[in-house]
């Protein structure tokens, strides 16, 4: 039996270990913030980091790559500014500074009450536009024109189909 296990190849990984290979290979170790194929809102900014009575929002700083200043005028004259990136390090890549841009948008800030008031404008706005719709369905007249009723006279719509002639 001796003489067989002398012939036997030595095993790899049967000695003992050295102290180096103990330790970890790197010191500081990396980690991923998701894992499992989640996926993230990349524009999602938690409201604990939103200053109170300020209004965050992504807006279009390019399009392909092009931008387009007027635009961009339109959006100061609105009271949006650029949030700078000192304000919110996490948001961007070490060492950056200037707006905080992902994907041709750039995060921008302006007081509460101006967001508050220009959506009290959009919903008055779709109110309009739907009371128009409404009096053109119910064949009401609009405000400051004389009635449009008939007393022998129904409202209702009417759709036909009519088959066009095709070129040859």
């Amino acid at each position: 039996m001796t003489d067989e296990t002398e012939q036997q190849p030595a095993r790899r990984g049967s000695g003992v270990r050295s102290s180096l290979r103990l330790e970890p290979v790197r010191e500081n170790t990396r980690s991923r913030k998701r894992k499992g194929g989640q996926i993230a809102d990349k524009f999602h900014i938690e409201a604990h980091n939103i200053p109170t009575g300020t209004s965050y929002e992504w807006k279009t700083l390019s399009v392909f790559g092009k931008e387009d200043p007027s635009y961009n005028v339109l959006l100061r004259e609105q009271g949006w500014e650029p949030v700078d990136a000192s304000r919110h390090p996490e948001l961007v890549a070490e060492g950056h500074s200037g707006p905080i841009v992902r994907d041709g948008l750039m995060l921008m800030e302006r007081p509460i009450e101006l967001t508050q008031e220009a959506q009290a404008e959009d919903r008055a706005s779709a109110a309009e536009v739907l009371n128009v719709k409404k009096q053109q369905i119910l064949g009401e007249a609009p405000a400051g024109t004389l009635p449009r009723e008939a007393p022998n006279l129904k409202n209702y719509n009417r759709t036909t189909y009519e088959s066009l002639p095709i070129d040859q």
